[in-house]
Formats: C-alpha cells, sequence, structure tokens
C-alpha cells in the first residue's frame, strides 16, 4: 500500500505542500482503483444475452453500456435498478464499516498537544453563519461557536502558524474563516474536562489539511491511501445514482 504522506527527514518533504502534492499526484490512479473496483461489482448482476427474448422489439440500442439509458420493461433496465439498490444498500453499508475502521485506527495515536488546532481553526462559515447553524440544529456549528472566536483579521492568524495559514490560503478555493480558543494558557486548555465533542473528537476527517506539528499526521500517513479511495467510490457512488435514476 503507498502511503501518499510519506516523508524523510528533509524539510522540504515533511512540509505540508509537500503532503498534499503528493496526495494529489497520485489521485488519478486512486479514483481508478475505485472505478474499477465499483465496475466489477455492479458487472456481476449484468444480464447475459437478454435481447435474444427481449419483448421490447427494434429498440435500435446498440451499445449496452451502464449508463444507457434502457427502457423500463429492458432486462438491462431492471440490471440499473438492481445496481441503484446494491449501492445503496450492501455497499453503502461496507463503505460506512471501511470508514469506521479508519476512523478508529486513530484511537492508536494521541495528542501531542501542540495546540495548533486550538489556536488556528479554519471554517468554511463566518461566525455568524455558524452561529444560524447551530440555531438550527447543527451540533457541529453548535459545539465550534461554544469554543472558537474570530480573530479580528487575517493578518492576526497569518502570525499564529504562518505555513498552516498559506496552505490553507492556496488550497481552499472559497472564503476563509480563522478562529482561536480563549481557553487556551501555555498550550494547554483551562477547560480541559468540559470539553466539547469538536474538541475531543479532532481531527474528524483523515484528509482534512492539518498543521505540521500535530501528532495525528502520523495516522493521516497510515491511512491515506484508503481515505481517499473511500472518498472516491462515494463520489463514483453519487454519479451512479444520478445517471441510473
Amino acid at each position: 500500500m503507498d502511503n501518499f504522506f510519506a516523508a524523510n527527514n528533509t524539510q522540504e518533504t515533511n512540509s505540508l505542500n509537500s503532503q498534499y502534492d503528493n496526495l494529489k499526484d497520485n489521485y488519478e490512479k486512486i479514483f481508478i482503483e475505485a472505478a474499477e473496483s465499483i465496475r466489477r461489482e455492479v458487472n456481476k448482476f449484468k444480464p447475459e444475452n437478454p435481447c435474444e427474448s427481449c419483448p421490447v422489439k427494434d429498440c435500435k440500442i446498440e451499445t449496452k453500456d451502464v449508463f444507457t439509458p434502457f427502457p423500463m420493461n429492458c432486462e438491462y433496465r431492471d440490471w440499473q435498478l438492481k445496481i441503484l439498490t446494491f449501492l445503496a444498500g450492501d455497499y453503502r453499508q461496507k463503505l460506512k464499516a471501511a470508514y469506521k475502521a479508519i476512523m478508529d485506527k486513530k484511537n492508536e495515536y494521541s495528542c501531542s498537544r501542540c495546540a495548533a488546532c486550538c489556536q488556528l481553526a479554519a471554517s468554511e462559515y463566518s461566525y455568524q453563519q455558524l452561529k444560524q447553524r447551530a440555531m438550527r440544529g447543527d451540533k457541529f456549528a453548535s459545539d465550534f461557536v461554544s469554543v472558537f472566536v474570530p480573530y479580528e483579521n487575517e493578518d492576526e492568524a497569518k502570525k499564529v502558524n504562518p505555513e498552516y495559514f498559506k496552505l490553507l490560503d492556496e488550497l481552499v478555493e472559497d472564503k476563509v474563516y480563522y478562529y482561536y480558543c480563549p481557553k487556551m494558557k501555555d498550550n494547554l486548555c483551562t477547560d480541559y474536562e468540559n470539553r466539547p465533542d469538536i474538541c475531543k473528537d479532532f481531527p474528524h476527517n483523515p484528509l482534512k489539511l492539518l498543521p505540521s506539528s500535530c501528532s495525528f499526521n502520523s495516522w493521516k500517513n497510515e491511512v491515506a491511501h484508503d481515505a481517499m479511495l473511500l472518498k472516491a467510490k462515494v463520489d463514483i457512488i453519487d454519479f451512479y445514482k444520478d445517471k441510473l435514476q
């Protein structure tokens, strides 16, 4: 298994930009691997020579591809419906189990208390938007606004962690808002026992961009391939659903 976040002892290959570039360069290969895996699964349901006994005459469909628009009483259309049922049922549960295994693997690692996640948290939502989402019942947003407050300006955020700030600024296409926890003192939480799930469960995503000082980068190193493969499969399933429904 490739380790797409693998690093040696040089500062350059340990940088966040290098980690991102390594993963990006391999994503096409990962995506093809995921597509081929799903195609093998859905082809198990493909009927053999159904046209010989098909009640639909002169349909003039020459290409019997999985995404061909078949009529409802065609066995190939039944094949497509079986694919949808499979992807939304057993296969989806299989992917959920794989994701759980990736997240469970995180329990083998521990926080090094670098406090980087507390000092520079990023979100695509403004503080006002987060509060509105929290009022609508979004637990993550509710936890977030219970802990973090926004920096007065981006310059203040940049001073905290220039490398991480630069990476987020360059790689995230949408507007990024920066926050910090005011309860930190000497890199320690002054209300640790009462910290919410958003703090306890960090990082919440194996593909999340992490500061280089975060010890959970080692977890990302180990699960990078499986996590990206899983994401590609989820994206491909959504594509199948859009095309076949």
